[in-house]
């Protein structure tokens, strides 16, 4: 009797176990972290405006044989992506400006102008300009597919089973940098995420006392990766993305490194005189554009030249480098053959005058 009630009550403490709920309320920081110790930028940061990031899978969330009907990504990715160009290079890269609340904005802005005409006349302070971008960032939320890999294991024996399931999803983004002044698109980034859930359990099943009594236990466990969570450090690893394309493209430069001094390194007054030289023309983007297409038509001829070399004198040159290094090899052999018959002649020359010196003294020596 007493097995019974022990029994039962173990069941009980199982299942108020299981039932607990946990709750856990903190600050999210940076998912992605290369996104924070990202260089900073050379000079100062670059004002950029946000105007949409929209949810354009048109996705309801899946619930297993039915789709509910919230959606299955956040509606607020655009204010993730104004928190990640915030925090690139720890608020060293961007200033973002605002424009999706623009007309609340400038409403607030209208009643502080009436509001100080109304206090100090028509001689009130105006209001400071609004700042204007040079870019912009569009893009969105182009994809969330569901269960592109599902699967699980499991085992039984003598009434003891355990098993394990899993499914992934993926979520997909498109960031672009749009330049205003031409409304040229001058970067664009994809980045998918993937989304893993996975469940664990395990159950019991035994029958006591010649079949009089069943006893079944059942436990489990089950994790899924939030879509939020996703969504945000895809939308980080497409700002990180846009930073280093950007400089790659010539857009912005990464600052130098930090050199730091040492103890041996001794502090030297400052009165040496740097001259800056001449004043440098500032590029535009056609400028840009001009300077990248030369070099492409540049390395087109390179790569012709040394494919034309390698067709006549049957070699294998693959780089432009090894193609000049092999020319240049070969200019020193040449060289190298010019002094070698330079020295031949001279000594040739050489034993000439010492032949006509003797003929000389022969000469003489007969006439006496």
């Amino acid at each position: 009797m007493f097995k019974y009630i022990g029994i039962f009550l173990l069941t009980l403490l199982l299942v108020g176990c299981a039932g607990k709920p946990k709750f856990d309320v903190r600050t999210a920081t940076v998912a992605y972290k290369d996104l924070t110790i990202v260089q900073a930028p050379k000079g100062d940061p670059f004002i950029i405006a946000v105007y949409d990031f929209l949810d354009m899978t048109g996705q309801k969330k899946p619930g297993g044989n039915f789709a509910s009907m919230s959606t299955a990504v956040t509606q607020g990715s655009y204010q993730l992506l104004i928190k990640a160009l915030q925090d690139a290079g720890e608020g060293k890269w961007f200033r973002v400006v605002e424009r999706a609340s623009l007309p609340s904005l400038l409403q607030e802005r209208k009643l502080i102008r009436s509001t100080r005409q109304q206090v100090n006349g028509e001689g009130a302070e105006p209001l400071p300009p609004l700042l204007f971008a040079g870019a912009y960032i569009t893009g969105g939320i182009v994809g969330y597919d569901s269960d592109i890999k599902s699967g699980g294991l499991g085992a039984r024996i003598l009434g003891i089973q355990s098993n394990k399931q899993f499914r992934q999803d993926i979520v997909t983004i498109i960031l672009r940098l749009v330049n205003v002044q031409t409304g040229e698109v001058v970067l664009s980034t994809t980045v998918e995420k993937t989304i893993v859930s996975t469940m664990t359990g395990g159950d019991i099943f035994k029958y006591f006392d010649t079949d009089t009594m069943l006893l079944e236990v059942e436990a489990g466990y089950a994790k899924n990766e939030p879509v939020t969570l996703a969504v945000r450090k895809a939308i980080e690893k497409g700002v990180f993305d846009v930073i280093n394309l950007g400089a790659e493209k010539g857009l912005w430069e990464f600052s130098e490194p930090k050199i730091e001094p040492t103890k041996d390194l001794k502090v030297v007054p400052d009165d040496i005189t740097v001259e800056i030289g001449e004043a440098k023309p500032e590029k535009t983007y056609e400028d840009f554009k001009k300077e990248k297409k030369a070099k492409k038509e540049l390395k087109k001829a390179q790569k012709l030249e040394v494919k034309n070399y390698n067709k006549v004198n049957k070699t294998k040159f693959k780089t432009w480098d090894e193609y000049q290094a092999h020319l240049a090899h070969l200019a020193a052999l040449k060289v190298k053959e010019i002094q070698k018959e330079e020295n031949k002649n001279k000594i040739k020359e050489e034993n000439a005058d010492e032949k006509d010196n003797d003929s000389d003294s022969d000469s003489s020596g007969d006439n006496d």
